[in-house]
């Protein structure tokens, strides 16, 4: 199965309960909660190490973490970094989240996952997503560390062997070969990894010194490894993916995914900084929506980032072969 129909059905009843109490026009369906900026790797695709140098050592704590989840109200809370592991109360931030009902995605370079995964406890709603961009040699050039690919890797085997759910995080360079995705997500089939999620680098205000991609080379590298990985453990939706080949249209959805971390929560997206607010209702209410994305914001220009593309799915689908293809995603295998 693509998605867990019971993470399916959570979400459909989130949105229904939302557009029939009115409100806002804005429905965030994710919360990108990051406990901390601290991260022992130097990944050339992450900003986040340039953007909050100067406050690597903040932390969320659980109590506020606690309190931003019941802001929010996301159905689904992304717990990430920096290196999310490297805080102390992560399992109780966890633990916190899925007691009030929520999915729960821990975020996570895989560093540390076989030392701090018994601190933890399974639960159908609750996944390690681990960052995982090649296979190991050119995963380990990517992060600029050697022997993280394969800490990883046995993390994972940990995790699923102690019946966690897990899942997996691509991000795809200019230099990225399709046959060694292709050859990744065969190893971690044998893994039994739950799912897997690829998404294009860009080069947001940070700035991503190397390796990022342009819209038409996205769309070529997609519609080549589509050739060769035409199966499922897909956690990205089928629209998504064929936005990514070029072949479907989808707007940016900035508010779809909201993010808090140590300074409070980030304007507007996961990727842009115009700032940070002290409450969620700030975030939605009094930022302009409206100029954000490709379009609107130079820095959007060659954003095809998930988190911004992947919500807008949920109101995008046109006609009944919509949504029989959503459907037959959710049941395959």
């Amino acid at each position: 199965m693509s998605l867990p129909l019971s993470i399916n059905l959570k979400v459909a009843r989130y949105l229904a309960r939302a557009r029939l109490n009115g409100g806002r026009s804005q429905i965030p369906l994710v919360l990108m909660l990051e406990v901390t900026h601290a991260c022992q790797l130097n990944c050339i695709s992450c900003g986040r190490i340039r953007e909050y140098a100067d406050t690597k050592s903040a932390r969320v704590t659980r109590n506020q973490a606690h309190e931003v989840v019941l802001e929010a109200g996301t159905p689904i809370v992304s717990i990430s970094g920096g290196e999310s592991l490297l805080h102390p109360d992560a399992p109780g931030i966890v633990a916190d989240a899925l007691e009030m009902g929520k999915v729960v995605y821990l975020c996570t370079n895989g560093f540390l996952l076989a030392k701090r995964l018994l601190e933890f406890t399974p639960h159908p709603h609750f996944y390690f997503n681990v960052h995982l961009d090649g296979t190991p040699d050119f995963h380990d050039d990517v992060v600029q560390l050697p022997g993280v690919a394969e800490r990883a890797l046995e993390g994972i085997r940990q995790a699923k062997s102690a019946g966690f759910g897990v899942t997996t995080n691509t991000t795809i360079f200019s230099h990225t070969p399709v046959e060694m995705v292709v050859d990744l997500f065969h190893q971690l089939e044998g893994l039994d990894v739950d799912g897997f999620m690829l998404a294009p680098a860009y080069a947001y205000e940070v700035g991503i010194p190397v390796g990022t991609l342009a819209w038409e080379d996205v769309h070529a590298w997609f519609r080549s490894f589509r050739t060769f990985w035409p199966g499922g453990r897909f956690h990205n939706s089928p629209f998504y993916l064929d936005f990514l080949c070029g072949e479907r249209e989808l707007d940016c959805t900035p508010w779809g995914t909201v993010t808090y971390n140590p300074q409070g929560w980030k304007r507007p997206c996961y990727l842009l900084t115009d700032g940070h607010v002290s409450s969620f209702d700030e975030l939605m209410d009094e930022t302009d929506w409206d100029v954000y994305g490709p379009g609107h914001d130079p820095r959007c220009a060659n954003c095809l980032i998930h988190s911004g593309f992947e919500p807008s799915v949920i109101g995008d689908l046109r006609s009944p072969k919509d949504w029989f293809r959503i459907m037959r995603w959710q049941l395959e295998g």
